[in-house]
């Protein structure tokens, strides 16, 4: 299940997610090139690389080595091909992120893979938390790099190639019998109506459970209550917490922390700077391991 939820939430993202302007133009560009992403995480650095494109306004995004893999990515649509598997993933949104947070630094000229751009800065509370760098020409996002409260790189997104021929880009068919999922009317009460400047945007009912949505106009957040443990795999750091523990892990541009309140599991996927991930999860129920209610227990009854 949390491969679905992470796939519509951090790719997907229903709700209008912009700063300035600047994304919403880019949206318009076509180009195709290839693209590093590297972000410095609590657990060290992680780091992928893959081959993207824009055209018509949807992303897709592919493995030039294994070819067995395609992404396409369009507003409120997901889909994944594996072979001859596809999966995915349509929503329906209520409402669009206002970016109000953030102020705009000043835009600069300079150059990028040989072609002219714009740098841009934007701060909240007067901390730079977003560079973006734009090409002159097509308005397309040749960089984006993100930082934690110390104003350290957190994740540097950046084409190390870039072109505006967008032939042999592989395609992927739009089911037209996908149905799409549509907002509940309520989120689960343990979730704050704002939390380190989110906004709660929309709630999907998910198998077992609830994925909500949050924004700021840039970062995004999907929260998901389910019945059910979340498992992260293998490759997970637990970190102690309330009294419990949370068990996290970073991937080169987002994160996925789950824990149990002990009624209920919870997971977080987000592409939040480490110490935005940290506040936000101050504002929601503190994790409870099995073991506490075992303690409890015997000290009561024996």
């Amino acid at each position: 299940m949390l491969a679905a939820v992470v796939a519509a939430i951090l790719v997907v993202a229903p709700v209008a997610a912009d700063i300035g302007g600047y994304l919403e133009a880019s949206t318009e560009a076509e180009f195709a090139g290839e693209q590093v992403v590297l972000c410095e995480t609590p657990d060290g650095s992680r780091s992928t690389a893959f081959e993207i494109a824009q055209v018509d306004g949807t992303v897709v995004a592919w493995d030039a080595q294994s070819g067995d893999s395609i992404v396409r990515v369009a507003p409120g649509l997901s889909m994944t091909s594996a072979g001859d598997h596809v999966e995915a993933t349509l929503v329906e949104s209520s409402r669009s992120a206002q970016p109000s947070s953030y102020t705009e630094g000043e835009p600069s000229s300079t150059s990028y893979l040989g072609r002219p751009v714009t740098e841009v800065g934007f701060y909240r509370e007067g901390i730079e938390r977003v560079r973006l760098t734009l090409d002159d020409e097509t308005g397309a996002v040749l960089r984006s790099r993100t930082f934690d409260a110390d104003g350290d790189a957190y994740c540097d997104r950046r084409l190390v190639s870039f072109s505006t021929d967008v032939t042999g880009v592989p395609s992927l068919s739009t089911e037209d019998d996908l149905q799409a999922a549509t907002p509940l009317e309520t989120a689960p009460a343990m979730l704050p109506e704002e939390a380190v400047g989110l906004e709660l945007m929309d709630t999907y009912p998910v198998e077992d459970g609830t994925l909500s949505y949050y924004s700021d106009g840039f970062f995004s957040v999907g929260v998901v209550v389910t019945s059910r443990p979340v498992d992260l795999g293998s490759d997970v750091v637990e970190v102690p917490a309330g009294r419990g523990h949370y068990r996290r892990n970073f991937t080169a541009g987002s994160a996925v922390v789950s824990w149990s309140t002990g009624t209920d599991n919870l997971a977080v996927i987000t592409d939040l700077p480490p110490d935005m991930l940290e506040e936000f999860l101050a504002s929601l129920p503190e994790p409870v391991d099995a073991g506490f209610f075992r303690r409890i227990w015997s000290r009561f009854f024996g």
